[in-house]
């Protein structure tokens, strides 16, 4: 068997165009996004097509130029990959690793869509492809809540949440510790003590103010807190994990299995948030949750993207021994569940792998068609 064809196929779907009036908590949903507005969602769908017959789909990051992503793919992986036996797929990760180490996106999504492709070449499911499911469902959070104007639409939203089935909700801070705080005391209200509340600072404080922070997150029975310095700044969350009470969560914006070596080594977390579509696909997020297990460091998948790497996800963390909690990211995307034809298994808080070989999904042609920018 070999492959014969790979496409990378950029998405975007703007804002402006689905929506008459973009709000001010989409566009500038988080402290990250403060000084870069997001203007709309975008994913690369990545197809991979065999000699007989078989084409695997899956998906790379779209953040944050969909058609640079899907230029490396095209132009620098998918000739590496032509002629390729598609089972050889440890060997092919390896290669693109050498290739293309600084840039795992695109690796990701011809990573994804291999393993789609050997479910079915085996006619098997994702999760028995990966050694068999230690979980029937898989717990997640909603996310986000984002910079809303008031405490009280922050509460009011996280309301929502917990109507369309959630169990667990995550906030967005990053505002000023006392405007934080404020939101945060409205969600618990809101919510309850017994639903988990987790917060997201997308790198906002110093060293002190997230002490100062984090003491007071204590005592509001806050279930984590995400990213309150800079990512890079791996001894200042070294330095506040010794300091606090209360599990320090970093790594959604690495890519490399290295990266995240680093990060635990440091001993600066207590969850790693790798994105399958970012941190080199199905295969980065297994070896990096074998890396995190080691350490007894627990795995949380930060979550954004279209439907295929959702799904994804979902099957990995069906079978990772040291899975946590998974992102189901709600904020407005045209792309999440447009992309396929399937649906996303949801409810009563939980996540279920699909059914079918491999992923068990198709795609949306007229979608693609409609959000392509190639």
């Amino acid at each position: 068997m070999k492959i014969t064809r790979v496409e990378a196929i950029p998405l975007f779907a703007a804002f402006a165009d689905a929506l008459d009036v973009v709000p001010p908590e989409l566009s500038r949903p988080a402290f990250s996004m403060r000084n870069n507005p997001l203007l709309g969602q975008g994913a690369v769908i990545v197809r991979i097509e065999t000699d007989e017959g078989l084409v695997g789909i899956g998906e790379a990051m779209g953040r944050p130029a969909p058609r640079g992503t899907a230029a490396q793919i095209n132009e620098v992986l998918a000739p590496m990959l032509l002629g390729a036996d598609p089972r050889h797929q440890q060997a092919l990760w390896m290669a693109m690793n050498e290739q293309m180490r600084f840039a795992p996106m695109g690796i990701s999504g011809v990573d994804i869509a291999l393993w789609d492709l050997r479910g079915l070449i085996y006619g098997d499911s994702l999760p028995n492809m990966l050694g068999g499911p230690l979980r029937e469902t898989v717990d997640c959070y909603a996310s986000p809540i984002p910079y809303m104007a008031t405490a009280a639409d922050s509460a009011e939203k996280a309301r929502e949440f917990l109507q369309n089935g959630f169990r667990a909700v995550k906030l967005k801070i990053g505002r000023g510790l006392s405007k934080d705080i404020e939101h945060v005391e409205a969600v618990r209200a809101a919510i309850g003590a017994d639903i988990k509340l987790l917060v997201d600072a997308n790198g906002a404080y110093t060293l002190s103010e997230s002490i100062s922070l984090a003491k007071d997150l204590v005592k509001l029975g806050v279930y984590w807190l995400e990213e309150p310095v800079h990512p890079e700044y791996v001894d200042d969350l070294a330095r506040l994990r010794r300091r606090v009470d209360l599990p320090v969560v970093s790594g959604e914006w690495l890519g490399t299995w290295f990266q995240f070596r680093d990060l635990i080594k440091a001993e600066a977390v207590d969850v790693v948030m790798p994105n399958i579509t970012r941190c080199g696909g199905i295969t980065g997020l297994m070896k990096i949750a074998d890396l995190a297990a080691l350490e007894n460091v627990t795995v949380a998948p930060h979550g954004v993207g279209a439907g295929v790497g959702i799904v994804a996800a979902i099957a990995a963390c069906a079978v990772m021994p040291n899975f946590l909690i998974y992102e189901y990211n709600q904020l407005f995307n045209p792309l999440r569940h447009s992309v396929i034809r399937e649906s996303i298994q949801f409810g009563d808080g939980v996540l279920r792998p699909n059914e079918g070989n491999g992923l068990g999904l198709s795609l949306s042609e007229s979608t693609i068609e409609r959000y392509r920018v190639d």
